[in-house]
């Protein structure tokens, strides 16, 4: 779906409603249904996509430095079954750049979320400055952040599920959140391939710290998922569909092991109200979607 289609759209779906924002734990939303993080890499249609009826806008991910991704082609469609495999690997102009186009947007009432990760050739043990310098370029002009620690288009990123690496980032992020007295919320998103005993120690680190919430979850490059669909020859991870039932699983476990006070956002395989309304059964405070506008396009968010 490009640029110039979601801006002619946008403009004809433009959301004209004064409808008072939300309060879900303490994050005020238009309503409970955000973009997900992928199809906005540099915040250049945060206010394109609001028009079109989203109560949040999640951009990125955010690289401290702009970086290509990886080798093309990275992206795939699965037609019969709804589904996209994508190894973008975290192609963004950069933080900078980002800033930039954030400062720049005229409407102010867009609730804006910036999902933040390290630069591919970035060292493991330097990725924590990664995450600090786009948390202090970003912070200022969104209403979360989100750390990235579950794609699997990053080389050992998914490392960082591991609770002394995490919990490094983590204490890290939260100095620079005091220092620029941040009042938004912090996110983490996770992998839904994780063992249960990784996911489960990392929920309890989120509820022992100051972590707002879990964003629940990633693709998938499971490999019996990705055979099961013709494409495990090729790197990447899934989205769309087949990640439901994977993502709901992790869903029931957050919803299971986290503290109430906590926020829970839900992304994939919503494509319906049916698909929205089961992540919400299942403990979802918010709900995001991607795979699903580009297979079902604007109507697909209007149902």
């Amino acid at each position: 779906m490009s640029h110039i289609y979601l801006k002619l759209f946008s403009w004809a779906y433009k959301e004209r409603s004064n409808e008072p924002k939300k309060n879900i734990k303490g994050l005020e939303v238009r309503n409970r249904l955000g973009l997900a993080a992928g199809l906005d890499k540099n915040g250049e249609l945060i206010e394109e996509m609001s028009n079109l009826g989203f109560g949040f806008i999640e951009i990125g991910t955010v690289t401290p430095k702009k970086q290509f991704g990886n080798k093309k082609p990275r992206i795939f469609r699965i037609e019969k079954e709804e589904s996209l495999l994508n190894s973008l690997g975290f192609n963004n102009k950069g933080a900078t750049y980002v800033k930039k186009k954030l400062q720049a947007l005229k409407r102010k009432d867009i609730v804006i979320g910036a999902n933040i990760g390290p630069n591919k050739n970035t060292e493991s043990n330097k990725r924590k400055e990664d995450y600090s310098y786009c948390f202090n370029e970003l912070a200022d002009y969104v209403d979360y952040i989100v750390l990235n620690i579950s794609s699997p288009n990053t080389p050992d990123l998914r490392d960082l599920h591991n609770i002394e690496n995490l919990k490094e980032i983590i204490e890290c992020i939260l100095i620079e959140k005091e220092n620029k007295n941040y009042s938004g919320k912090i996110f983490l998103k996770l992998s839904p391939d994780e063992k249960k005993s990784k996911t489960e120690a990392v929920i309890n680190l989120v509820n022992s710290m100051d972590i707002d919430g879990i964003i629940a979850s990633n693709t998938s490059d499971d490999n019996q998922l990705k055979s099961a669909l013709g494409v495990s020859q090729k790197p990447g991870g899934i989205s769309g569909k087949p990640l439901k039932n994977k993502s709901n699983e992790l869903l029931k476990l957050v919803k299971s092991k986290i503290e109430p006070k906590k926020i829970i956002v839900a992304v994939g395989g919503v494509f319906d109200v049916d698909s929205y309304n089961e992540k919400i059964e299942l403990g979802a405070d918010l709900v995001q979607l991607y795979t699903g506008l580009i297979y079902e396009g604007p109507k697909g968010e209007g149902n």
